[in-house]
């Protein structure tokens, strides 16, 4: 189950907005009552009630904003359960204050806003001598690691356990809990309201991440990076599954930079089938492969792993293929034609020195165009054309360089900075230029925006960031991605910011 978390300051405004979470298919509705500005009347609140219900009243210190005295609180935690309220939320340090009555199952929870204790789990175990139902924990996890230990008390626990893990590190534990048992999990309701940091929306988590179909025998799918919560991964690869009728999901995972063994060790016990790379790691996870294709050994760039029946972590390079093919058919070339390719002898600019530059310079030069790439760092971009066998130029030098094509490999324009460019519109010294952002979120970037302006033909980073992601569906299924489907989904999530 969904439960929504709704909380608004006037009465009239939280019923509208829980039967509209009710019309929305909300399962469960926790009715905040602590942001309510005026003493909650809870005859009024109860009257009719669209969906069952998780009654709270949240402390400052736990995260809420209850402003009446304790013993007031406790009152109308009391009052609830004599109303018949489905659950009732109750802080572990209060649930032995307030006996059980009627109906009402009881929450037992724990929230810091901290950390996430060493001992977590002697945590779980006061809560569990405090007759609950369900016990809640929610901490707050800086790290994996932390998210990873407060995911599995919800496949150790003797009660069924909603496992928390605030902040961007732990949202793979909000959407992971039913995998381990838990009875649902909290989702916003209002993007404008936000109620904890990590909380995903109701809606992401219906359609984005299949939740309902979420089951143990769940098999998990990931995707890497920092930052990461930007990622449409997870929206086309869970369409592509709930397409097919394949008992798959694909979640976030934020890995900062340095991180990569450490996640590989946190989420060893969840089973990961596979995972894609993104930014900053399609280099650094190469010597933790065990076995990888000739792509990434030939481009030094992996932005796919598979792991095998045996464990072994595989790797694959999917961006050197939609890079390549993107950019051909983007310049007139028949798609799957053999006859030569229309790169040969073009002067090309690369901005960036990552992995995806890394991948796309290999295959430009592998076709016969002429690389000069083009990085901040001096040192990167001598290292990658050293390597490619090409020229290089400095950053301030960029915009002198005569290209009949540029390909951005950078992340600048790449949302929420949607108003930045790589390069100023000085750099566009003749018409017909070939320019190609892999940039995808946005559809339309800046640099695309300038480029059009300036009579130049500008290849999305869409059409690669499809090509990618079905090449890896097939990877992690062994069958044909539902390209449509995922076409459309990707359109549906990049609509708001689509500008022609």
């Amino acid at each position: 189950m969904i439960c929504v978390t709704i909380g608004r300051g006037r009465h009239s405004s939280l019923i509208e907005e829980w039967q509209a979470a009710a019309k929305a298919g909300a399962d469960l509705a926790e009715l905040r009552v602590d942001c309510l500005r005026r003493d909650p009347d809870l005859k009024r609140i109860l009257a009719e009630r669209p969906t069952p219900i998780v009654f709270t009243a949240r402390r400052g210190p736990d995260g809420g904003l209850w402003r009446g005295n304790e013993e007031k609180r406790l009152q109308l935690l009391r009052e609830a359960i004599a109303l018949g309220v489905e659950y009732v939320d109750l802080e572990h340090d209060v649930a032995g204050k307030i006996r059980r009555f009627g109906k009402t199952k009881r929450i037992v929870s724990y929230h810091n806003l901290k950390n996430t204790p060493a001992d977590i789990q002697d945590v779980v175990e006061e809560c569990e001598k405090l007759d609950p139902d369900i016990i809640k924990i929610a901490t707050n996890a800086p790290t994996l690691a932390d998210a990873s230990r407060v995911l599995r008390l919800g496949e150790t626990g003797k009660f069924p356990t909603i496992p928390i893990a605030m902040g961007e590190s732990g949202v793979f534990t909000r959407i992971f809990g039913a995998k381990f048992g838990s009875p649902f999990t909290y989702a916003g309701f209002n993007p404008e309201r936000v109620f904890a940091v990590g909380m995903p929306q109701f809606g992401e988590l219906k359609n984005d991440y299949n939740y309902r179909r979420i089951d143990d025998r769940t098999e998990i799918y990931g995707v890497i990076g920092d930052p990461i919560g930007h990622s449409l991964s997870p929206a086309i690869h869970n369409a592509a599954f709930r397409e097919l009728g394949l008992n798959k999901v694909l979640v976030p995972f934020q890995v900062p930079q340095g991180g990569l063994e450490s996640f590989l060790t946190d989420t060893t016990w969840l089973g990961l089938k596979g995972f894609s790379v993104t930014i900053p790691h399609k280099e650094a996870i190469i010597p933790l492969l065990q076995q990888k294709e000739n792509a990434v050994e030939r481009t030094g760039a992996c932005n796919t792993v598979v792991v095998d029946a045996e464990g072994r972590r595989c790797g694959f390079n999917t961006d050197y293929r939609a890079a390549m093919d993107s950019l051909e058919v983007g310049m007139g070339s028949v798609e799957g034609s053999d006859g030569p390719s229309p790169l040969v002898d073009k002067q090309v600019l690369v901005l960036g020195a990552g992995g995806v530059a890394r991948s796309i310079a290999r295959g430009l030069s592998r076709r016969g165009a002429h690389v000069t790439i083009c990085n901040r760092h001096d040192e990167r971009s001598t290292a990658l054309a050293e390597e490619v066998g090409c020229r290089m130029v400095t950053w301030s030098q960029r915009a002198t360089v005569i290209a009949d094509v540029i390909v951005n490999c950078t992340p600048v324009g790449m949302h929420p900075n949607v108003d930045d460019t790589p390069l100023p519109p000085s750099a566009f010294q003749r018409t017909g230029i070939i320019v190609f952002d892999t940039v995808y979120h946005p559809e339309h970037t800046m640099l695309l925006k300038l480029a059009r302006e300036r009579q130049a033909v500008a290849i999305s980073g869409v059409d690669m960031f499809l090509r990618q992601a079905a090449l890896q569906f097939k990877l992690y299924t062994g069958q044909d991605a539902p390209l449509d489907v995922m076409r459309a989904t990707l359109k549906r999530k990049l609509g708001p910011l689509r500008e022609d």
